[in-house]
């Protein structure tokens, strides 16, 4: 078997774990290739993956729960942290303000699913 999956197999649980947080967090992590490779080998029963699947969205949940809390508690000052560093920084702030007012709350669940 390849090095690569090798290393998945031995410690595919707790790279999966770190790697999909990181990514949820932010870091330009593709996490996708990862995420393949963990149903490959729980297709072979290499890995249970009812645990990775589990896994996987526990530190997605997490890295959204953090970054909920900082936006609930510093609000506009993390958006322009953000919009800072983004691609846009012009129109960040002004866009996402604006699907705020206009959406609400509602705005927040459907973000994720949306690129940017």
């Amino acid at each position: 078997m390849h090095s690569t999956l090798e290393f998945l197999v031995h410690n595919g649980y707790l790279v999966l774990l770190v790697w999909v947080f990181l990514e949820q967090a932010g870091l330009p992590l593709p996490s996708v290739p990862l995420l393949l490779a963990a149903g490959a080998l729980g297709g072979m029963h290499r890995l249970n993956f009812g645990l990775a699947l589990l896994l996987c969205t526990l530190a997605a949940v997490s890295a959204d729960t953090i970054w909920y809390q900082l936006g609930k508690r510093k609000g506009i000052r993390i958006l322009h942290l953000l919009c800072r560093i983004s691609l846009e920084p012009d129109s960040c702030v002004r866009r996402t303000e604006g699907l705020f007012e206009k959406q609400g709350a509602k705005s927040l669940l459907l973000a994720n699913f949306c690129p940017a």
